[in-house]
């Protein structure tokens, strides 16, 4: 039975792409939101300051309703700030898994050239 050229040089091939798959999957940090103990800090600090704020009887010529949409703008952000990181988090974990998937699908075909 004729081996396939393409057969010969499979082994050659896989071993830099499982290579390549592995550096992938461990050269990328993991950041959780819970990970980032500033912005959470900041997120903490910035509910207490829009509670104080909320508690002042004075108007203070409109400066005290300025400030509380400042903090509300700046909460929001911090939200959004922290759900990205878990979106991008998300994404990388699926392509990790694909990855990984792609890998053992390599060490097989590898493992069945070499018998």
């Amino acid at each position: 039975m004729p081996i396939r050229p393409w057969k010969r040089f499979a082994p050659i091939l896989a071993l830099p792409g499982a290579l390549v798959a592995a550096g992938l999957m461990l050269g990328v940090p993991g950041a959780r939101a819970q990970d980032h103990p500033e912005m959470t800090s900041a997120q903490q600090e910035l509910e207490a300051a829009k509670g104080h704020l909320q508690a002042v009887p004075h108007d203070y010529g409109g400066h005290r309703k300025t400030a509380l949409e400042h903090v509300n703008k700046a909460l929001e952000q911090i939200r959004m700030g922290l759900a990205s990181v878990e979106h991008k988090e998300k994404r990388v974990e699926k392509k990790e898994n694909k990855l990984e998937k792609r890998l053992n699908g390599l060490k097989g075909r590898d493992e069945k050239l070499k018998q």
